[in-house]
């Protein structure tokens, strides 16, 4: 049976887009704000899993930015946590399955890995989305002695401003599936903000 890539990732592009948005519908928490980073946090409504959301500016253009973050085999330039990345299938210029394996935060735990559809939005306000949400793939299955994450929702909005400067927002709902104990959950959360840093350090020393 033929999947349906583009409904499966044009759903969880718009409710990225609702759910990025701070206000008391959403009821997000703030985290932390220091040093230009901004990170909320909340329980995705739809399965009470965490969901973060950071937020920055970098004074580099949209199409800098897009450049290196929607490119997964790119990932392990700046994303120490990242063991490897590819594209697994092209399914047209924007969307494309990809895979990412992650290395574990701890000893004596198994890395993670993840099948995602990913697409590339372009909104006529300049705005570029870049949507990544797991998938099962008939070219990926399951690796022995690696756990098969679940990436409900995972995304970076790139929106340009007044300023010559760009804001970034990337949201995240991650699942490491398997016996994971809650200390160990919460710096997978971390690792989202930890990956925005990262680019953001990589596209200012890279991208002139």
């Amino acid at each position: 049976m033929q999947v349906n890539y583009e409904a499966i990732i044009d759903e969880a592009k718009n409710k990225m887009m609702k759910w990025q948005e701070i206000n008391e519908q959403n009821m997000w928490e703030l985290f932390s704000n220091k040093e230009g980073y901004i990170v909320y946090t909340k329980k995705n409504p739809e399965n009470g899993i965490n969901m973060n959301r950071s937020q920055t500016e970098i004074a580099r253009t949209p199409e800098q930015i897009l450049d290196l973050v929607a490119d997964v085999n790119k990932r392990p330039l700046y994303d120490e946590k990242v063991e490897t990345a590819h594209v697994v299938e092209q399914i047209d210029a924007n969307t494309r399955v990809i895979y990412v394996r992650i290395k574990p935060p701890i000893p004596f735990m198994s890395s993670r890995d993840l099948v995602m559809v990913q697409k590339v939005y372009k909104q006529n306000d300049g705005v570029y989305i870049v949507c990544s949400k797991s998938i099962i793939h008939q070219k990926t299955p399951p690796i022995n002695k690696v756990e098969r994450a679940e990436m409900h929702l995972s995304g970076w909005i790139i929106i340009p401003q007044q300023n010559q400067m760009t804001k970034i927002v990337t949201l995240q709902c991650f699942d490491p599936r398997g016996d994971v104990p809650t200390s160990v959950t919460n710096q997978y959360a971390k690792l989202q903000t930890d990956m925005m840093k990262a680019a953001v350090k990589y596209i200012a020393l890279n991208y002139k």
